[in-house]
């Protein structure tokens, strides 16, 4: 009895001291806290790639006058091919253009296309009547007797509606900032109106007759403009008669003057 009871004693015992070693055990447990990571091992991520933008290309524009409008002051004129029954112009015969016209570039040259219309006034001095169509004779000019004793002012005056082309080629701007301009072109018109006026010395008194059917309802030729900033000579030759053929005598129209042209 006195053995079990010793056994059981040292039961309980280890018991006890098994429990207290557990306990021990679980207090002396640490809990470790995260290792922080090193310099070395933090790893900076890399800034993002950035393309280069290249700016949108502007078209090329060429950086001088367009010339928009046009006006041209001329000595204008007819040349005679014939005898034309004495008739003759006078040296102060003349004209005036206004035109507008629109510029074209060819590609990234220098060089321009341009059109446009207008109206084109020419008024013809002369010593002689002009006397319309009688049967199949056509329009002729009779010299008025006494020219210019008896008369202040004789002309024949005729109005045009145009269209000019021209091929315009310019120099670079210099150090004043202008350029040399060359103008090849063409123009064509159709006549709006003509008539004469006559204006007597003594009595003072005018005449003005109109109309003249014999006188071609267009004209045509070539034309040139050269010069240097807004200033420029101009020239123009009519390829097609100022009468109609076997209408009346041989003339083909001439101009020559300054032209001023802007915007």
């Amino acid at each position: 009895m006195k053995k079990i009871a010793v056994l059981f004693i040292l039961f309980l015992s280890a018991l006890a001291v098994s429990a207290q070693t557990d306990s021990t055990k679980s207090r002396s447990v640490v809990i470790q806290p995260a290792s922080r990571p090193t310099n070395e091992s933090i790893t900076t991520p890399a800034p993002p790639v950035q393309t280069a933008v290249k700016p949108a290309k502007k078209p090329y524009v060429l950086n001088v006058p367009k010339d928009r409008i046009v006006l041209d002051l001329n000595v204008a004129n007819w040349i005679r091919h014939d005898n034309a029954n004495g008739f003759r112009t006078r040296y102060y015969s003349r004209g005036l253009n206004l035109y507008g016209m629109y510029d074209l570039q060819i590609k990234k040259s220098r060089v321009s296309f341009a059109f446009g219309a207008g109206i084109s006034f020419v008024d013809i001095y002369n010593n002689s009547t002009l006397y319309d169509s009688t049967g199949a004779s056509g329009a002729k000019f009779t010299p008025m007797p006494r020219y210019p004793d008896t008369v202040k002012l004789n002309k024949v005056a005729m109005t045009y509606i145009d269209i000019p082309l021209e091929l315009r080629i310019r120099s670079n701007r210099d150090r004043f900032d202008q350029v040399w301009k060359v103008n090849i072109g063409f123009k064509a018109g159709i006549r709006i109106d003509a008539y004469t006026r006559t204006i007597y010395k003594s009595p003072r008194e005018s005449e003005r007759l109109k109309p003249y059917p014999d006188m071609n309802l267009f004209r045509m030729g070539p034309t040139l403009r050269v010069g240097y900033s807004s200033f420029n000579f101009t020239a123009y030759y009519g390829v097609l008669g100022v009468f109609k053929q076997n209408r009346g005598p041989l003339l083909n129209e001439w101009s020559f003057g300054i032209s001023f042209n802007g915007l």
